[in-house]
């Protein structure tokens, strides 16, 4: 006889068949998160460093506070303006910043998110002058030549038509629009076709000079350095950016859906729907952010989640399902995404309803809970091993206005969550009576199986309403 402990990991069945079976969580250990030197300069830059010497590297990360939120009336503004910072300065063209930063082995990257604008530099120690020289000349002194706002435009536009092939991108897109209404949330960080037709050089130059200023920004130092040579090095760097008056931007309110809303995006011949549920989620300084992070993987967050149990395991629905609480400055969207057989549409939706109630009023088995705590709690210190991860997670305490004990604590204030605290969070944040259920799909296969979760809605790929002779 074959005992479990000789199987690593498997158990005998019938016939000399083998089950595989996860391995029990180990004791959580405690992982540390380096404390930081913070200071603001005189110019408004808010500062941190942080040491780090086991490698010869370091990193920076400098944020815009000004992300996509702040497009206005031209989606796009934001990405795109990040984009070409890299594309041409007063002093280099693209080809030479390029050329540049990869003669020292370094990474020089400008982008946008939702939340802020950033560059980020990784280099080795020895060439970090060099690499601070390409920081500050990509960052403060872009020039946005017309032929690569044209050459970006043109590319953009491009990614777009071949994106209105691809359902989950369209489930995607009509998912936040039906969420957020008239909210900058509504919009693509992307941009649309009209949006950059009608965008110019002078508005990327009026948002660079507007957001790119020190006291609307924060850079993160981490590596091999010294908080002393740190400040010298960005003292120099920052000699002549000078601060600007910021008047603060009013948005419009996040108004929670009222009624259950079922949108089908038309793909004829599909044979998949991509399905997006969901609603209004939560910001990320929210206090509960560390409870509803654990309530998700539990529900749709990890491999062993329960709808993917469900959707994957139990019914052979899809490959796999997910869901995320995407926080941001301001409270972000809750999505269950997941592609299914056209035939099971329906019946994916009702299991992931069934699950969104059931965890509202079923008590959390408390060996279920163990295990979705250890695996967070294990995957930490993977996510604070470089001076560039660890550079993030400190930018985010800034940019958010979390506590400064919030990644060294995280542990044990994950460890301490109860089943009860997950069943109030859910009754709080798990909406599963008013909520947006949007399928990317063939109107004329799934249109009749989604009444019996509302009145449904038919469009185009383009957002035009389809009528019934249409869809036929």
């Amino acid at each position: 006889m074959i005992l479990l402990e000789d199987c690593d990991g498997e158990q005998p069945l019938k016939g000399g068949a083998y089950q595989s079976v996860p391995p029990m969580p180990g004791i959580p250990k405690t992982t540390a998160f380096p404390q930081y030197f913070e200071t603001t300069i005189a110019n408004g830059l808010r500062l941190l460093v942080i040491e780090h010497h086991s490698l010869p590297i370091v990193s920076l990360r400098l944020v815009i506070r000004n992300g996509s939120l702040y497009d206005g009336s031209l989606p796009g503004l934001a990405s795109m303006t990040g984009e070409l910072l890299t594309k041409g300065t007063a002093s280099r063209t693209a080809r030479e910043i390029a050329e540049e930063i990869d003669f020292v082995g370094g990474q020089l990257a400008s982008g946008s998110d939702w939340d802020a604008n950033f560059v980020t530099l990784n280099i080795l120690r020895e060439h970090l002058d060099t690499g601070l020289c390409l920081m500050e000349d990509i960052a403060l002194h872009p020039t946005f030549p017309h032929e690569e706002i044209d050459r970006l435009r043109d590319q953009r536009i491009a990614t777009l038509l071949q994106k209105q092939d691809d359902p989950g991108f369209l489930a995607d897109r009509v998912f936040a629009e039906t969420v957020y209404d008239s909210h900058p949330y509504a919009r693509q960080i992307l941009g649309t076709k009209k949006s950059l037709t009608e965008l110019h050089r002078d508005d990327l130059v009026q948002f660079h000079s507007t957001a790119y200023v020190p006291n609307n920004a924060i850079l993160a130092v981490a590596g091999d350095i010294s908080p002393v040579e740190a400040v010298d090095k960005v003292l120099a760097m920052c000699e002549k950016w000078k601060r600007k008056d910021i008047f603060p931007t009013r948005f419009p309110e996040i108004s929670p859906m009222r009624t259950t809303q079922v949108v089908v995006v038309d793909k004829p011949g599909a044979v998949q729907s991509a399905i997006r549920m969901g609603h209004v989620g939560i910001a990320r300084k929210s206090d509960d952010y560390i409870r509803t992070y654990v309530l998700n993987t539990l529900f749709g967050g990890y491999f062993q989640s329960r709808i993917n149990q469900n959707l994957r395991e139990a019914h052979g629905y899809t490959y796999g399902a997910n869901s995320l609480f995407d926080a941001r400055q301001y409270e972000g969207p809750f999505t269950v995404s997941v592609d299914v057989r056209n035939e099971v549409t329906d019946s994916a939706i009702s299991e992931i309803l069934y699950e969104m109630r059931r965890i509202c009023t079923e008590r959390i088995d408390e060996s279920e809970l163990s295990t979705v705590k250890s695996y967070i709690i294990g995957s930490l210190p993977l996510q604070i091993e470089t001076p560039s991860q660890i550079a993030s997670r400190a930018i985010s305490i800034e940019l958010y206005g979390l506590p400064k004990t919030f990644y060294s604590t995280l542990n044990e204030n994950v460890a301490a969550i109860t089943a009860i605290d997950l069943q109030d969070m859910a009754e709080k944040y798990f909406h599963p009576d008013t909520l947006a259920i949007i399928i990317a799909g063939d109107a004329k296969v799934v249109e009749s199986l989604l009444k019996k979760f509302g009145s449904v809605t038919v469009i185009d790929a383009e957002g035009n309403l389809l009528s019934a002779e249409r869809i036929k």
